[in-house]
């Protein structure tokens, strides 16, 4: 019998980038964790080496990639963004069709049917931001009808759908609410904040450029910083975190303060986040409790090199994942099965490793660390082995260092009494072991699976 291991807490190992199951032949440009799997949109034509056709749309789960649209995306095969509506995942993009349903730059797909479905007749043009708020699905992008003929209607470049019907932010100036392309929406205190390439809301009023506020009550747009004081450059995303709404695009100032990518706004008042980038752009921010993931084609945060992907703390410290990830841009980031996944237009990480557009980071992102030995796990292969010096209840799982589930049961330990699971076969490799209660997650380590 080999000897045992004896873990405290969490294990730490080597972390790096990794290809997921031989990545997309084409940029990835969104990710969303949902009913088990991580749904995966861009531009490429096929997953998984060259094996699945799967045009701007593809699956991982815990069996490998799947396609769930045949054909996929028709005309310029593109998916940017997902979200989920009304049971529903929502993609928006550039195509004309997907999975033989005839679609304008946005569907609906039914993951309990299986199938695909229109919404509201599509847009004329590119879609290039979801957000579900107030019961609607709001739509940015540049389109300037909504609908199908010949009953579309003049609403450009932000939209609202209420499963029925499509309206306008402002229904008195339906095709000039924003004068350029919403790219990201976030509700924050009460408020619905709307960020991106427009230069202006109406016709000029420049107060509201890149950054405004959208007033549902009085269905208009409204200033979201002082007069003089916008950003001087593009807002590409937004992320409620630590109580703050974080501002992530190419600006300098924002706010009237100084700080260069990446801001908060903390009730009313902009601030700047100490060591933000100051070269490139921020396209995405992941909120998570471990902290803010902020992506995009940065080098360098906080005085160190991180190569287009860093990790905020809650107390302001910046950390590098690795050696970061390669050229060019991080477009997405997502959570799945407890690890941290990101999709772009990259070919390799930080030090020259092949990645192609979508990546796992190999460590855990929820770690907890003890200043106690609260739960002990004995590991001696295929035994573990827990004891808790208090009663606690919760779910089990194994996860490869891709996130896919490899056992899942319930366990329940009573004080200081061992309770003992028998694993199934392994190849020798890392694996994460967590345990979750009520959503919380109470330990989560790797182990090691030995030869």
């Amino acid at each position: 019998m080999r000897g045992a291991i004896v873990i405290v807490g969490s294990l730490v190992f080597a972390q790096s980038w990794q290809s997921v199951g031989g990545g997309t032949d084409l940029p990835v440009h969104a990710l969303l964790s949902w009913g088990g799997h991580l749904y995966v949109g861009g531009r490429f034509t096929t997953v998984g080496g060259t094996a699945l056709q799967a045009q701007g749309i593809a699956r991982w789960t815990a069996n490998g990639w799947q396609s769930i649209a045949t054909p996929g995306a028709g005309g310029a095969g593109k998916i940017h963004v997902m979200t989920v509506y009304r049971g529903k995942i929502i993609v928006g993009g550039e195509f004309t069709g997907i999975g033989g349903t005839n679609a304008n730059n946005i569907a609906a797909y039914d993951p309990v049917t299986q199938t695909w479905s229109p919404v509201g007749g599509g847009v004329n043009g590119e879609v290039l931001a979801l957000y579900v708020y107030d019961g609607e699905l709001l739509v940015g992008g540049n389109f300037t009808r909504v609908g199908s003929p010949p009953n579309d209607q003049p609403i450009a470049a932000f939209a609202r759908w209420d499963g029925t019907t499509w309206k306008a932010p402002d229904p008195l100036n339906p095709s000039y609410a924003l004068m350029g392309t919403p790219l990201a929406f976030a509700e924050y205190n009460g408020k619905l904040y709307v960020g991106g390439l427009f230069y202006a809301a109406y016709y000029n009023q420049t107060d509201r450029a890149y950054l405004a506020i959208w007033d549902k009550a009085t269905q208009q747009i409204l200033p979201a910083y002082p007069v003089g004081q916008g950003p001087d450059n593009p807002v590409y995303a937004l992320a409620v975190w630590n109580n703050k709404l974080y501002i992530g695009g190419e600006f300098q100032t924002i706010g009237g303060v100084v700080s260069p990518r990446l801001a908060a706004l903390n009730g009313t008042t902009y601030q700047a986040v100490p060591g933000s980038p100051t070269s490139g752009r921020v396209e995405v921010l992941l909120p998570t409790a471990n902290g803010l993931y902020v992506g995009g084609t940065f080098t360098s945060v906080g005085g160190q090199t991180v190569n287009r992907v860093a990790l905020l703390s809650a107390n302001g410290t910046w950390s590098a994942l690795g050696t970061g990830i390669g050229p060019w841009t991080v477009k997405a980031l997502a959570l799945h099965n407890g690890f941290l996944y990101a999709g772009g237009n990259f070919t390799q990480d930080g030090a020259g490793q092949p990645l192609n557009y979508i990546a796992v980071w190999s460590a855990p992102t929820a770690l907890q660390s003890f200043s106690e030995p609260i739960i002990t796990v004995q590991y001696c292969p295929p035994f573990l082995t827990f004891t808790a010096q208090t009663a606690l209840q919760g779910t089990l799982t194994l996860s490869n260092c891709l996130g896919q589930a490899l056992h899942t049961q319930t366990l329940s330990l009573s004080p200081n009494i061992p309770e003992t699971i028998h694993l199934p076969p392994l190849p020798p490799g890392l694996y994460l072991l967590s345990l979750t209660s009520h959503n919380q997650t109470l330990l989560s380590m790797k182990i090691p699976s030995l030869p």
